[in-house]
């Protein structure tokens, strides 16, 4: 887009400069057909401008904002590795060793980067098994 207000302003530019030098030579031009040239030129430049100018533009990353939206509760991370039979122990909402483990053996057997974390991608693959019974 700003390429094409570039070359509008050459094209511009260069027209007026040969448009002066045939009147210094008495050389006569044609002008209508390459004003309206110019004019259609700098008429689809202004529309992409104003495309552009109306797009809105988000701060935030899209990654933290799905990350955000989408933070597991403890309870239901050891909930969803139950029921995978990787964790054993009480759902308490308490991030020990036993639930690091379970995740880690989750990751390990889901392809995932194992750091004993529930992050974006484990989450994504791990949610799908929460399914809390009473």
């Amino acid at each position: 887009m700003a390429m094409r207000l570039v070359m509008v302003f050459v094209m511009i530019f260069a027209l007026t400069g040969c448009l002066k030098k045939g009147v210094d030579e008495g050389v006569p031009m044609e002008t209508s057909s390459l004003e309206e040239s110019v004019s259609g030129a700098i008429t689809e430049a202004d529309q992409d401008l104003q495309a552009v100018q109306e797009k809105s533009v988000s701060v935030e990353p899209a990654s933290s904002q799905a990350a955000e939206a989408e933070k597991p509760s403890p309870k239901d991370i050891q909930q969803a590795l139950k029921n995978v039979n990787l964790y054993h122990g009480n759902i308490d909402g308490i991030i020990g060793p036993n639930t690091r483990k379970a995740i880690e053996s989750f990751q390990s057997q889901n392809g995932l980067k194992v750091d004993g974390k529930v992050g974006a991608k484990t989450w994504q693959k791990l949610k799908e098994y929460l399914v809390i019974s009473n």
